[in-house]
């Protein structure tokens, strides 16, 4: 009986791999529609008067034949509108944007006032296709002070203090290790030099004296700016989406995530907002 074991392991796995393979369904052939390419918006106002869009469309990997080119420049030939009619209303002055490359327009006229609504109109003549948003612009909140302690050569302990105005109010905080880009045209969860944002809003302060503590990580040099951002609920949303949904390479092996957005008919999100930026140099 001894020597009868190893027969009786062999054909036991035989038996396993056969009702396995058996389990393996027949592969049923789906036809996929490909997505509707969509306008898609991205905004940021200027500081003084003025604003500036970027207008493109949104594809799929569906969208892609083979021999497609994946280098980055041509993807964004292909994603960028040139030729675009953008328009912004406040106050019934209706402002037309100038194009400034493909994608890109500005108006250096339009006045940021805390509290006024604005409406985004946008046309792609490629296609057709019109896209419309409504947002109101954010006052902007100043950091009181920043302090910071050293915990190890790797961490960092950093403290923002900031008078919360009266209402409820929502706030994005981004750490740079470089602030190349002032004016946070990016998507700021998407830039290199980002090492954290925080979103924190009013209900977690008990008065009007806000602060926080965030932990940094490799920090790239001794020199760090925090960038205070009062923003709309929506774009809130947005930010906490995009962070919930982690790196890269987490979104794609997770469930699609459908991104809130402020624009009808299309893609993006339509904000004014304006951030308050310090500088610390931490020795």
């Amino acid at each position: 009986m001894r020597n009868m074991q190893p027969l009786t392991r062999c054909f036991g796995l035989f038996v396993l791999i056969l009702c396995a393979q058996a389990c393996v369904p027949t592969p049923i052939p789906i036809d996929l529609e490909e997505a509707e390419s969509l306008p898609v918006v991205w905004s940021q106002a200027l500081p003084g008067n003025g604003a500036i869009v970027y207008l493109a469309k949104s594809f799929t990997a569906l969208s892609y034949q083979e021999g497609d080119s994946t280098d980055t420049e041509n993807l964004l030939a292909q994603m960028l509108v040139s030729n675009g009619i953008i328009t912004i209303t406040h106050l019934n002055e209706v402002d037309t944007l100038l194009e400034l490359s493909n994608g890109v327009y500005a108006s250096l006229s339009l006045p940021i006032v805390p509290g006024d609504q604005y409406e985004l109109n946008a046309l792609d003549p490629s296609t057709g296709k019109r896209v419309s948003a409504i947002t109101k612009a954010y006052e902007v909140v100043e950091i009181d002070s920043v302090s910071y302690e050293r915990i190890d050569s790797t961490q960092t302990n950093v403290r923002v203090y900031f008078t919360d105005p009266v209402g409820s109010n929502f706030y994005a905080v981004h750490f740079y290790s470089r602030y190349n880009n002032p004016l946070e045209i990016d998507d700021p969860l998407a830039a290199n030099n980002v090492v954290e944002t925080k979103l924190v809003t009013d209900w977690e302060f008990q008065d009007s004296h806000a602060e926080f503590n965030v932990e940094l990580q490799e920090l790239d040099g001794d020199t760090l700016y925090v960038s205070l951002n009062n923003i709309s609920p929506v774009y809130f949303d947005y930010l906490g989406q995009r962070q919930r949904g982690g790196n890269i390479y987490n979104q794609l092996v997770q469930e699609p995530i459908n991104y809130v957005s402020n624009i009808e008919s299309g893609y993006g999100m339509f904000t004014l907002h304006l951030p308050s930026v310090r500088m610390i140099i931490m020795e």
